[in-house]
């Protein structure tokens, strides 16, 4: 079974999306019977609009982008999650003290880096107005942006972020590490992959192939550091050294990153949707809108809950 799926990161994975790589690294696709075919888009709401469109049959992307397109009208919808949180940093100019006056980089407007940067801002009661919001890309693009000073603030994966710190001290820092932005905003936006109702009507089996692949990929990345550190090396532009690889699968493991039962729970989901409606006053979506909970549900039903300790 043929599917096109839609990468909103760009050409490359990072810790963030790493469960996407996984899946297609360690056979977990290709034993569910799926051939998968990548594209590359810049952000969430162009990885989104592709699938609407007919580019591509499945978006990986930011929960809050495919939000929007659905309050809007767009037949799209959500039908396992790629992770429970974000694990980014807020990188800063390491003159910078305040956020008040800076120019963040975002990948776009409504973006998963969007919607986290005015959690943050909320957090830290900063109005959004004293923030100077730039539209720059992907990753590569904003620490481009940051390194060239056209930006102050940006949000970069764990890794990426790391790196510069270790390669970019003199000129950049970590304002809020992953630890810190948890503590600040609990409840994050995450990864999720999305498809629109006429090809779930139609192509129900590589849904369903899809989200099982996705949650064994989640429970062998949280379960097994070996694993992290495989797909890492493969998919992972930035060198990192077996005790920074396990630092940040520390991270992800400790903090449950990993979206091992697909993270389809109506708990969950109510309070994101809150959380969007009050940050995005308008048309009020409900979980039978935006959520296709079946496919999870099947793959608990054959693989049962995760239990900590046992391998996928």
């Amino acid at each position: 079974m043929k599917v096109r799926l839609a990468r909103a990161s760009g050409a490359t994975f990072g810790v963030d999306d790493i469960s996407c790589a996984a899946a297609t690294q360690l056979g977990l696709f290709a034993a569910q019977g799926l051939e998968v075919q990548w594209s590359d888009w810049r952000g969430g709401v162009a990885a989104t609009r592709a699938v609407l469109e007919g580019q591509a049959d499945v978006a990986y992307a930011g929960f809050g982008p495919v939000l929007a397109l659905r309050a809007q009208g767009h037949p799209c919808r959500i039908f396992v999650s790629q992770a429970r949180a974000l694990a980014q940093a807020l990188v800063v100019k390491k003159t910078a003290t305040s956020l008040r006056g800076v120019t963040w980089a975002i990948d776009g407007f409504g973006a998963l880096s969007h919607y986290m940067a005015r959690l943050v801002v909320r957090a830290l009661n900063i109005a959004e107005a004293e923030i100077r919001w730039e539209a720059v890309g992907p990753p590569p693009q904003r620490i481009a942006a940051l390194l060239e000073g056209r930006a102050g603030a940006s949000f970069i994966r764990t890794e990426e972020a790391l790196a510069l710190d270790r390669d970019h001290g003199d000129k950049l820092s970590r304002m809020l590490d992953f630890d810190q932005l948890k503590r600040l905003v609990p409840l994050q936006p995450h990864g999720v992959l999305a498809t629109t109702e006429a090809y779930e009507a139609a192509e129900p089996e590589v849904l369903q192939g899809l989200a099982t692949a996705m949650m064994l990929a989640s429970r062998t990345l949280h379960g097994r550091f070996e694993a992290f550190h495989e797909v890492v090396k493969a998919h992972v532009s930035v060198e990192l050294s077996t005790d920074e690889a396990r630092l940040l699968w520390r991270r992800e493991h400790d903090s449950g990153g990993w979206a091992v039962d697909g993270e389809m729970t109506r708990p969950h989901w109510q309070a994101q949707l809150a959380l969007f409606h009050e940050l995005n006053p308008g048309k009020t979506l409900s979980l039978e809108e935006v959520l296709s909970e079946r496919y999870v549900a099947r793959a608990m039903h054959d693989l049962g809950p995760y239990k900590e300790g046992a391998n996928a």
